[in-house]
């Protein structure tokens, strides 16, 4: 933190007349749900965080009661799927470059979704194998989607909304959490738990279309993007 060198100031308006809580929520929620490029954004994340949360919930279970691998084993796949996010965190940058923004996102989400595809086709001799697979897949395309993600709406977010556009979209990709763990155990328990495999990849693997039809999809770098978002910024700016 010390080698931060910008200061950050608080806008006379804000610090002259302090506005009432929900007033700020209800207008940060406001933004994000308004914006052209956020609001799809935010939907993919969400409908990915539910579904994968689904899988997730159950799949040590799967693994256990239906594939069968020991404790070492498990720990092991989930060793080498972590390779993912590492290898996602050093390629992300590169990778928006050659294919600009739009296309990094919507690539990350669909790869990232369908690999979940893998992990109700596991069995047998194929079981260790798919499931390392996937979450190789998952973890890259995931760390690929989040740093890109993230850059993009700090980077086209007015300073004053920044916490509030930071705080509602976490209420809606996190608050989906919790859901989709609850999902995962009632299907698992009335429907099967490689049944339950299939709706939580089925659902996933379709997160990616919120993106891939929306304005997202035109953004190569930042500046595409202020110019989409400039009216909207403008005004929740005259709001100040």
């Amino acid at each position: 933190m010390t080698a931060i060198e910008r200061v950050e100031e608080l806008p006379t308006s804000l610090a002259s007349s302090r506005r009432r809580m929900w007033a700020e929520i209800a207008e940060g929620l406001g933004y994000v749900f308004r914006h052209p490029l956020m609001r799809p954004m935010m939907l993919w994340v969400a409908t990915s965080n539910f579904f994968t949360t689904t899988v997730f919930s159950i799949l040590l279970v799967f693994a256990v009661r239906v594939l069968h691998l020991s404790a070492a084993t498990i720990g092991l796949i989930f060793s080498l799927g972590s390779l993912g996010t590492l290898a996602g965190a050093l390629a992300a940058t590169r990778i928006a470059r050659r294919f600009g923004i739009g296309w990094t996102l919507i690539g990350s989400a669909a790869a990232g979704g369908f690999a979940f595809l893998l992990i109700p086709l596991a069995s047998g001799s194929l079981a260790i194998p798919l499931l390392v697979i996937a979450q190789l897949v998952f973890g890259f395309s995931a760390l690929v989607g989040n740093i890109t993600g993230i850059s993009l709406v700090q980077a086209i977010t007015p300073d004053r909304l920044l916490g509030r556009m930071n705080a509602s979209r976490r209420f809606v990709v996190w608050g989906v959490i919790p859901l989709g763990g609850l999902a995962g155990g009632a299907l698992g328990s009335h429907l099967g738990l490689r049944e339950t495999m299939w709706i939580g990849a089925a659902g996933s693997s379709f997160a990616f279309l919120w993106v891939l039809f929306s304005p997202t999809r035109h953004v190569v770098e930042i500046d595409d993007a202020e110019e989409m978002v400039r009216e909207i910024n403008a005004e929740f700016a005259l709001q100040a």
